[in-house]
């Protein structure tokens, strides 16, 4: 697998920090937060209220004899338990919502903002990764909008209400309970210390697998194939025991906190009854206050084993944020200058000296030095890895050159507007891409600005539009995984209808026929007359029978432009082009 990025593993933030960046996309839902604190402050109103009751009622109702006052204690005290669960209901529902929106926000402009990365931050970050940041990693910003956001709200107001109470009632008792509470103050804060960066280790060890998952049931028939069932499973195996190990160790730091709270109760209950017992028998502390205070004490260590837990629960979230802003703070492939209108090419499209090379990578394109004039029909052979595909990435403005340049017409490649330039080309590409949805959907690619007549008619000079009807619901038929209820030629006349959907003005082949029968292929052959007619057309092919009707032939050998010409020229250079026709022809003629 590979390793992520120091960028990654570096911890850059305090909690203030994350929580500042992640206040806009929950600022517009503050109306209902506010009304889920005000149910919160009844809630805890009614929590911190009961202990008081009940002192009234055993120091005043029950040792005076009143029953009457007895009763009336009694129905407040049932009053404001019977409020505190319905403020609670709507306060839970309230910031449920919250939170729910709130995640879905963050996680729709990861969406859009993943959508605008360029494509070589894809060649550095491996898919699984990415789907566990756009859906694990906003789940576990959820839940801290939503439940720990309560619980330490909750807890805060308990803990200080409790102490005001308890200061009023009986400070010499309260001062002895206070003294507890440093050593906890110093467990959280060596916690939050140690456990932040063994959750970063977490979310890590969980971007793996799902790696591992993805990539493995995508290549399933080739890992059944060669039989590596039981070494893809060790894999997973030892990818699991690292997320345990590491899961593990936050689980013993947790427990720790959590144990050393469960001690202070012992301790504090023991002072409680021990020393107010002692002043309760002495006539110094009432029955009644002697109670409110070891109720007090159960629910004062409630909320800090609470806040122990959500300290658990908050170093996941702001793992999690440090990911998701670490995608954020990627920036977007260039968008170019924005030019008035659709952008026509008028007169040629031309490599200048262009040089390239992916990141960290060997140069793969060498000084191309090539020109296809509009209306013109160019085909680039070569063997596999010469750089075909590399060249077609830096036209359709995947990848800056490294050096030199391309220039479509007067403009600078790298200047002109993205969606403008895209616009201009339709592209084939050499393993089919199709999305989940019908496949008049993929057709038009979810625009429903694309009228279903422009679709059919696509279809049709694709020779895809028969295969389409066979199925019940024709265009409307929904395209399993991949689009496997389709034959794998089927998939690639899919595509050439696609890129023909829109009339694109300059047609890009990349190695359109290398996965298709030659029943197939016999209908791309007729179909590409029709397809190629009053249009610009780059062609990458290794069958080279595809390309017999085009205007020019180059040869890209090594990342080099090694010839070009027409096709009976180069068969009597005797040159590359000739050795690789001669290969294939035989190939296929025995």
């Amino acid at each position: 697998m590979t390793p992520l990025s120091e960028e990654e593993t570096q911890l850059k933030g305090r909690a203030v920090d994350y929580l500042r960046r992640l206040w806009p996309w929950y600022r517009r839902y503050l109306g209902r937060a506010l009304a889920a604190g005000a149910m919160l402050i009844v809630t805890s109103a009614a929590g911190l209220l009961g202990p008081v009751l009940i002192r009234r009622a055993i120091d005043s109702n029950i040792a005076g004899g009143d029953l009457a006052g007895l009763a009336l204690t009694s129905l407040i005290y049932l009053g404001l338990q019977s409020a505190a669960f319905v403020a609670a209901y709507f306060q839970m529902l309230w910031l449920f919502t919250v939170g729910e929106r709130g995640a879905a926000d963050i996680k729709q402009q990861l969406f859009r903002h993943l959508l605008s990365l360029p494509v070589s931050y894809f060649d550095r970050n491996q898919v699984g990764r990415l789907i566990s940041r756009v859906e694990s990693d906003t789940e576990a910003l959820k839940m801290l909008f939503t439940r720990t956001s309560v619980v330490l709200l909750q807890s805060f107001l308990m803990l200080v209400g409790m102490g005001v109470i308890m200061a009023t009632a009986n400070w010499r008792l309260f001062l002895l309970v206070a003294a507890l509470l440093p050593p906890f103050v110093i467990a959280f804060w060596l916690f939050q210390r140690k456990v932040r960066p063994v959750y970063l280790e977490v979310r890590r060890a969980v971007g793996d697998i799902n790696s591992l998952i993805a990539e493995t049931l995508q290549g399933l028939p080739v890992v059944q194939l060669f039989r590596q069932q039981a070494r893809f499973a060790g894999q997973m195996d030892r990818l699991n025991r690292r997320k345990a190990r590491a899961e593990m160790k936050a689980t013993g730091l947790w427990y720790v906190v959590w144990f050393l709270v469960d001690f202070g109760e012992i301790i504090g209950f023991g002072l409680v009854l021990g020393v107010g017992g002692l002043w309760a028998l002495r006539g110094e502390l009432t029955l009644g206050t002697l109670f409110m205070f070891v109720a007090y004490l159960t629910r004062l260590f409630g909320p800090l084993r609470m806040i122990s837990d959500q300290v658990n629960v908050m170093q996941r979230a702001f793992a999690s944020a440090e990911r998701i802003f670490n995608i954020l703070d990627e920036k977007p492939e260039p968008p170019g200058r924005p030019g008035p209108g659709p952008l026509v090419l008028r007169d040629r499209i031309r490599f200048d000296r262009a040089s390239f090379a992916y990141d960290g990578g060997e140069t793969v394109l060498h000084d191309i030095d090539l020109e296809i004039r509009k209306g013109e029909k160019v085909a680039l052979v070569g063997e596999t890895g010469g750089g075909k595909s590399s060249l077609v990435n830096i036209l359709l403005g995947f990848y800056a050159c490294r050096a030199g340049r391309v220039r479509f017409d007067d403009s600078d490649l790298a200047d002109i507007d993205r969606h403008r330039l895209r616009a201009t080309f339709g592209f084939v590409p050499q393993e089919v891409v199709l999305f989940p949805g019908t496949v008049v959907d993929n057709l038009r690619m979810l625009d429903d600005t694309v009228s279903r007549e422009e679709v059919v008619a696509a279809a049709k000079r694709a020779r895809i539009h028969d295969a389409i009807l066979r199925f019940p619901k024709g265009y409307d038929t929904n395209l399993i995984e991949r689009g496997v209820n389709f034959s794998l030629g089927e998939r690639q006349l899919l595509a050439f209808a696609r890129a023909l959907v829109r009339d694109p003005q300059v047609l890009i082949l990349d190695e359109a026929t290398s996965s298709v029968d030659p029943h197939t292929e016999h209908l791309i052959q007729e179909g590409l007359v029709e397809l190629l007619a009053g249009r610009t057309a780059l062609i990458v092919a290794h069958r080279l029978a595809t390309i017999r009707m085009v205007d020019r032939i180059v040869v890209i050998h090594k990342g080099r432009v090694a010839e070009a010409g027409g096709h009976t020229e180069l068969l009597a250079r005797r040159g590359l082009y000739s050795r690789l026709y001669r290969l294939q022809y035989v190939g296929e003629n025995g």
